[in-house]
């Protein structure tokens, strides 16, 4: 005789029962984190036409460094605002001795080579004295050439070129930046991927368990791999307030984690792009510093003067207006190519006179949500549409092997 109630449990196919919703969740959390993935890698493309792929980040470098020193320039920090903090006369306390020390032997060695019997006929203490002048004549030379740069900073320090330059020129660096920034919220995507994939994979079994056609399977896996992206993005950064539904407070995570983004921000900026050193290299060899070393020519060129005092028209005599003129500008020369070395010496200084870090972690602490959200936004907007496709595509191929599980085992 049959048993008196069916084998319900026997009837089950659990295989299939399993099957779908792990399938769905390793879908959801493999899209999401391939997502990432291509968001950052490869920094340089890699394949043949259609089947390449250039990381989102790497391939827009240039625009995302815009973004990111459009946000900085315009809303935390100014070029001026930086110069401004460095004392013209603590900088001539650190650089002016080294550069003065520099500057006599440079004036010994150019006359020397220049006009060796006049400066061999020198008597020893106007020798003697021609060289202290001239290294008294230093610290007015480094405070009048700092006070230039101080009026002139927009113009000499182009903060927005040194941050665009850095990050093309270094994509990884650019790719450090927002991976140091974003890492809570790209784990938190891959993560929503698994549970979103979980959960939608339920309904796609319990549909199943009804109806069976045999479409079913990769299309809902489609629609599987693109919500769960789509959802993921969302839930990062909307709302951009907190809002409260259904007794529970709704806050995009970035958004609710500004303090700490802030300080990493603030913290790589300090430490890989800002630092007193890069700054200094970019006003000694940016674009500007043809107009910058003018000025430090002009400088040295009046000091010179000054050490000449009356002794200049007899000098000029002696050896000519015109190669009096020559002699000046080899000095001046000379002792401008050691500026940079010399100032080395107050990487220290300037580094704590500046006071990045501080600065930018208080200002992006205050930024409005709007403004702050575009720290990191700008790396899913532009290309959202295509991460979301991805997932899709892959969630379509994910439902034909479901499919292809539960038809043939």
């Amino acid at each position: 005789m049959p048993p008196p109630y069916p084998d319900l449990l026997g009837s089950i196919d659990w295989l299939t029962i399993v099957s779908i919703p792990l399938v769905t969740g390793l879908v959801g959390w493999f899209t999401n984190w391939l997502a990432i993935e291509m968001m950052f890698r490869p920094l340089k493309r890699r394949g043949v036409g259609v089947l390449g792929w250039h990381g989102v980040i790497p391939s827009r470098a240039p625009k995302m460094a815009q973004i990111c020193v459009d946000t900085m320039t315009e809303r935390l920090i100014t070029a001026q605002e930086l110069v401004n903090r460095i004392d013209p006369s603590a900088v001539s306390d650190i650089v002016a001795p080294e550069l003065g020390r520099r500057s006599e032997r440079i004036v010994e060695e150019v006359v020397r080579a220049r006009y060796p019997a006049l400066w061999n006929t020198m008597p020893l203490t106007l020798r003697d004295k021609t060289l202290s002048r001239m290294k008294a004549e230093v610290p007015g030379v480094v405070t009048a050439m700092t006070n230039d740069v101080r009026h002139d900073a927009d113009e000499l320090v182009d903060l927005r070129e040194m941050v665009i330059s850095a990050f093309t020129n270094n994509v990884a660096l650019l790719c450090e930046l927002f991976r140091r920034c974003g890492g809570e919220e790209f784990r938190f995507i891959a993560r929503c991927g698994l549970g979103f994939g979980l959960l939608f994979g339920g309904v796609q079994l319990v549909i199943w368990l009804i109806v069976q056609p045999w479409w079913f399977l990769p299309v809902t896996g489609a629609i599987v791999g693109w919500a769960t992206n789509w959802l993921a993005l969302r839930m990062v950064f909307k709302p951009l307030h907190p809002k409260r539904m259904f007794f529970v407070t709704w806050h995009g995570l970035f958004l609710k984690r500004q303090n700490e983004v802030a300080d990493e921000y603030a913290r790589f900026f300090a430490s890989q792009i800002l630092r007193a050193e890069t700054l200094m290299d970019a006003v000694l060899r940016g674009p500007a510093s043809d107009r910058l070393f003018a000025m430090v020519h002009r400088h040295i060129s009046r000091a010179i003067d000054e050490v000449a005092g009356p002794g200049r028209p007899v000098m000029q005599f002696v050896v000519g207006t015109r190669r009096y003129v020559e002699l000046k500008d080899a000095i001046c020369d000379r002792v401008a190519a050691e500026i940079p070395a010399a100032a080395r010496r107050m990487h220290a200084y300037a580094d704590e006179a500046l006071d990045i870090e501080s600065t930018l972690r208080d200002r992006l602490q205050a930024l409005p949500a709007e403004q702050f959200e575009q720290v990191l936004h700008p790396v899913f907007e532009e290309d959202e549409w295509l991460l979301i496709a991805v997932g899709a595509a892959l969630g379509f191929v994910a439902g034909c092997i479901q499919l292809a599980v539960v038809t043939f085992f």
